[in-house]
């Protein structure tokens, strides 16, 4: 493994063709459209009951509360999202889901619903408390879904960084140019560019229309959230295509490359959760991808989201040099 060869002029070249190339390839394509297809689609099934409660309020009302609209998010997401940071059983959330909801508006300052909400988030963790209080909940309910879906979708994007060219040949002649690692790290900034474009676009557009739409939020509180939000999937995109660019490199066929790179992201998380209901120390095999890691990079302590972005960066660097050593001593 010879990294002597690196050129920073052949790899920025090579990485600014490459994210350009991939908007007109066909996996680029169907990338930029599924991954927008999903983030939308979660913002919209997320935003739109909000909506309808805003609706709601004005109809029975005439006016639209912020604050009792922002409460009533936290009364219902708060069960959910400690859930999904491994605070409560599902057991516990289809309890609390049987629990009567409460009114909707009230005239006075200690309203059923504020009193409810309050007594509800009495001991609430620092974790589920900043997300929902602390930061705008239904933003930070978006981003905890991106953040558990988009690993899925970045294959779609990062299989093919070598693979196809190996199987046909094509990267004997551009290695008469340039050497195997400028290729090889090149394509994966590549990739990397165009995937925190696609982040970027989707980030910008749910938090456009939720500002715009819903206004019950202040915009400097979504607009520094949307930065960090952005900042951790951004962060979190970049071991996942490492893991794809280790695949790709390893096969002859993209299409295998694609099937291995989907088995290998979801049968990590799928056997850390299954084998964990059977033995509890299973559930570690999740770290064996940023599974384990990357709740955290939306954790209220720097410590938290310093150590998750580290970890990120850890298995980027552990994946990129397997592949590339694969790359380097395969037949091209």
């Amino acid at each position: 493994m010879n990294l002597k060869t690196l050129t920073i002029g052949h790899i920025r070249l090579i990485s600014l063709y490459w994210s350009r190339y991939a908007v007109r390839s066909g996996s680029g394509l169907v990338y930029l459209l599924i991954a927008l297809i999903f983030g939308l689609t979660v913002a919209h099934i997320l935003i739109m009951p909000v909506e309808q409660l805003i609706a709601r309020q004005e109809r029975e009302t005439g006016q639209m509360d912020p604050q009792a609209v922002r409460n009533t998010i936290i009364n219902i997401g708060k069960p959910i999202i400690q859930w999904v940071l491994g605070q409560k059983s599902m057991k516990e959330i289809i309890q609390q889901g049987q629990t009567r909801q409460p009114p909707l508006t009230s005239d006075s300052n200690d309203s059923p619903m504020t009193v409810q909400v309050q007594k509800s988030d009495a001991g609430l963790d620092p974790w589920t408390s900043f997300l929902l209080e602390k930061r705008p909940a239904l933003l930070s309910a978006i981003f905890l879904l991106l953040v558990f879906g988009m690993p899925f979708v970045i294959s779609f994007l990062a299989y093919n960084q070598v693979s196809g060219d190996i199987q046909s040949h094509g990267l004997r002649y551009l290695l008469l140019r340039t050497e195997r690692s400028n290729i090889y790290f090149g394509r994966f900034l590549g990739t990397v560019i165009f995937s925190t474009a696609v982040m970027a676009i989707i980030v910008v557009t749910i938090v456009f229309y939720l500002g715009m739409k819903t206004r019950i939020y202040p915009a400097l509180a979504l607009a520094g959230w949307a930065a960090h939000g952005f900042l951790a999937l951004a962060i979190l995109m970049v071991p996942y295509i490492a893991v794809c660019s280790l695949i790709s490199a390893s096969v002859d066929s993209p299409f295998l490359s694609l099937i291995l790179a989907k088995v290998t992201i979801a049968g990590v998380l799928l056997f850390g959760i299954l084998g964990g209901l059977a033995w509890k120390p299973a559930k570690y095999l999740m770290y064996a991808l940023p599974w384990g890691w990357q709740n955290h990079l939306l954790h209220p302590a720097p410590a938290h989201w310093l150590g998750a972005t580290v970890a990120c960066l850890v298995y980027t660097a552990v994946f990129l040099m397997l592949g590339y050593y694969r790359f380097e001593r395969r037949d091209l």
